[in-house]
């Protein structure tokens, strides 16, 4: 595996291992139902390792970190569906964190630490050195809700010695609907998505806000824009902390449930130009045709994530459904991204406030039209492929990664 590079899909029940040089050459791949077969080298299933599933994870260089989960058995009528085993952890959720090195030849997970609280579909990220861990309320087996209290932990692997720090629980917890379904970080602030709103954590003072303080420049923008769930499932294009471009779909807010899924990409005003400038959008107009295609042969597309593959070089993973059949897809599109020569790209005139209606809750989106564009966007492949059943478990995609 040494020089090579994988893409990791992070399902909730397996890790699926992608070649990247396979994947590119194997040419570009049309909507369904035209699908492929995933190009897979390997796949990790957590039961055969002995694992949880619907653990949360995080990739620091070559190890691969993996916290909570649910342990699942076998039904003891209908071999083929498994259902929570509460022997195991905490009435069946676990607690645990798991180390693998991915560099070998044979991935091996080794049992590393326990937290002080199970955790259900956690989310976790490193920032200066410490794991903040943050739960869920979602059961996969346990259909119900309160089998496990959500909870908020930072640990530092490094330092085995040194006891769990036990955080403030978040404000979004006090309601049942809300599980954490994305996270991201800027600067010394952890954004959380849950429910229809974003939630923001300042590992310094370690005290919550539902918006971002105005020393916070960038995150203070994107809190203002609407665009903290955009931050959620984006990432920073390499080497310019100005340009985001996101994989979620914010006409979901609409109530829609057949809306157009976009793809898009936006520049953040420059310093000078004040928090009161516009901030740009740029769509992928060839993402947004394939996604269109997708949907009008009946697949329900979900909002996807963005990977840094390198020095200009990123990857959007968007998962899909096909209800009548049961079927899954991804939609992967791996593109080459460069950010354009700068020539006066924003107004200098303040950017429109939003109208607001009684419906409206938190900050509205407001964004200028994009004159031009500001990056240049340059496919190296996509592809629609099938994912492969897992018994009567949906394959569900959790996240991904690359190394």
């Amino acid at each position: 595996m040494e020089g090579e590079e994988f893409l990791y899909l992070y399902t909730y029940h397996r890790i699926l291992v992608i070649n990247m040089k396979k994947l590119l050459s194997g040419g570009f791949q049309t909507a369904p139902p035209d699908m492929t077969r995933l190009p897979v080298d390997e796949v990790i299933d957590f039961d055969e390792e002995n694992l949880p599933c619907g653990m949360g994870f995080f990739v620091d260089g070559s190890k691969l970190y993996m916290v909570g989960g649910e342990w699942a058995q076998e039904h003891p009528i209908w071999k083929a569906y498994r259902r929570l085993d509460k022997s195991k952890g905490d009435k069946g959720i676990s607690s645990s964190l798991y180390v693998a090195d991915l560099s070998g030849p044979t991935v091996n997970f080794t049992h590393v630490h326990e937290f002080e609280a199970a955790k259900l579909m956690p989310r976790l990220i490193k920032i200066e050195g410490r794991i903040y861990v943050i739960s869920s309320n979602y059961s996969y087996y346990a259909k119900v809700r309160p089998c496990a209290s959500p909870s908020f932990e930072s640990y530092c692997p490094g330092r085995y010695y040194e006891p769990n720090t036990m955080i403030q629980t978040s404000p979004f917890h006090e309601f049942p609907e809300c599980s954490v379904t994305g996270c991201a970080r800027v600067g010394n602030y952890l954004c959380f998505e849950a429910g229809r709103e974003c939630h923001y954590y300042n590992v310094t003072n370690g005290t919550w806000r539902f918006m971002p303080h105005h020393r916070s420049r960038l995150l203070s923008i994107i809190h203002r824009h609407g665009l903290g769930r955009n931050l959620c499932h984006g990432q920073f294009v390499s080497g310019c902390e100005d340009v985001l471009v996101s994989a979620y779909c914010r006409n979901m807010e609409a109530f829609d449930f057949h809306p157009p899924h976009h793809m898009e990409a936006f520049l953040f005003p420059p310093p000078e130009s004040g928090e009161d400038a516009p901030v740009l959008c740029q769509k992928f107009k060839e993402v947004d045709d394939d996604l269109s295609k997708i949907a009008k042969s009946q697949w329900t597309i979900r909002d996807g994530l963005v990977l840094n593959l390198g020095k200009e070089k990123m990857c959007a993973i968007f998962p899909g459904q096909c209800h009548p059949n049961h079927q899954f897809l991804v939609y992967i599109f791996i593109f080459q991204v460069s950010k354009l020569p700068s020539n006066e790209q924003h107004p200098t005139k303040r950017a429109k406030r939003a109208k607001r209606t009684k419906r409206t809750k938190g900050p509205k989106i407001c964004l200028e039209p994009t004159p031009k564009d500001f990056i240049s966007i340059t496919c190296l492949h996509k592809g629609c492929y099938n994912l492969d059943e897992f018994g009567y478990d949906f394959p569900r995609l959790t996240g991904a990664f690359c190394m």
